[in-house]
């Protein structure tokens, strides 16, 4: 109470300090006319009740903005401010701060609840598309069938799976992990096309990189990401012919396949978290994070991807590597 009582005095110094000057004044003023100390104590003490009833009024309303302000403090998560009355300016704007704090505040809560979300979906779906290669590999040893060549083909899956959950990892925080560098688009292509040379013997599916080439500046680590989910999803889902790959004069990567297509009513969703579509539900092995994460970089790196498609005839992937507004 004390404390409180002269923590009152203290923010009230102005009007205090006002009031013994005005005393001090008056005071100097009738010792200098040779004036009767009775005349000073006369108007002194109605500014005196003046004074007091000041500061009643003022201790009223301090005492109910402590109040408030002291039951915000208690609160462990601050959502909203008080609407309080009869503020000064300068306690106004500081009230307008303190509001973009809080809203500063909820934004984030909200952003790292569905970052959390996001997360937990994320995990959910790789859980399902890892526990394929894991269950051949398993049965494979209650079986004691265990074929080398079959076996390496499910690690690299599971290698292959890893990274991808790598890669959604540190793409919560991209701009620490990217490093721009001149590169060379058919380098890169003939780099990632090298971890994939067993998919292609084993499936008798040809392969045509043309001579053509093209240098640009983006992450080297990253594209390589994007190839190798491009490049997978076109052997896998390619029963017969094969890959053409050619990179452009107009600075285009173009990964076209002879596949079964992707059927129209899903192109529109195929860059959507979670999106399997028809093939995927066909092919039951599908979580559709592929090409959500090789949209999600690609737009973080200023490129631009499309997907072109005919059932039966085979799907092409054109990467724009022209540098549109990083994200």
């Amino acid at each position: 109470m004390i404390k409180s009582f002269f923590s009152f005095l203290k923010d009230q110094w102005s009007t205090i300090t006002l009031y013994a000057l005005t005393a001090l004044f008056l005071f100097w003023t009738i010792w200098l006319r040779n004036l009767s100390l009775g005349i000073f104590f006369d108007i002194l003490w109605p500014l005196t009740y003046l004074l007091f009833i000041m500061l009643a009024f003022q201790a009223f309303t301090w005492h109910r903005k402590q109040k408030a302000l002291k039951k915000m403090l208690a609160e462990d998560d601050l959502e909203f401010i008080p609407d309080f009355q009869n503020l000064s300016s300068l306690e106004h704007s500081y009230t307008e701060l303190l509001e973009q704090v809080v809203s500063q505040k909820s934004r984030q809560k909200e952003k790292n609840r569905l970052q959390t979300a996001d997360l937990k979906d994320y995990y959910a779906l790789w859980a399902h598309q890892i526990k394929v290669p894991l269950s051949v590999l398993d049965l494979m040893n209650q079986t004691g069938t265990v074929d080398q060549k079959q076996t390496k083909e499910q690690l690299f899956l599971v290698n292959q799976y890893m990274e991808m959950l790598l890669s959604f990892i540190r793409l919560q925080d991209f701009n620490q992990d990217m490093n721009l560098k001149e590169i060379s688009a058919r380098s890169l292509v003939m780099k990632t096309l090298k971890n994939y040379k067993v998919w292609f013997i084993q499936k008798e599916l040809t392969l045509s990189v043309s001579e053509s080439d093209f240098t640009f500046v983006s992450d080297s680590k990253w594209l390589t990401f994007v190839l190798e989910q491009i490049i997978y999803n076109a052997i896998k889902y390619t029963k017969t012919g094969g890959l053409t790959i050619d990179c452009t004069s107009d600075q285009k990567i173009i990964i076209q396949d002879t596949g079964i297509g992707i059927d129209p009513a899903d192109l529109p969703q195929v860059f959507h978290k979670g999106y399997t579509g028809f093939n995927g539900r066909v092919q039951d092995n599908a979580s559709g994070l592929g090409l959500y994460l090789v949209k999600s970089v690609l737009d973080k790196l200023g490129h631009q991807v499309k997907i072109e498609s005919t059932v039966g005839v085979g799907t092409t992937v054109t990467i724009d590597c022209r540098q549109k507004q990083m994200r």
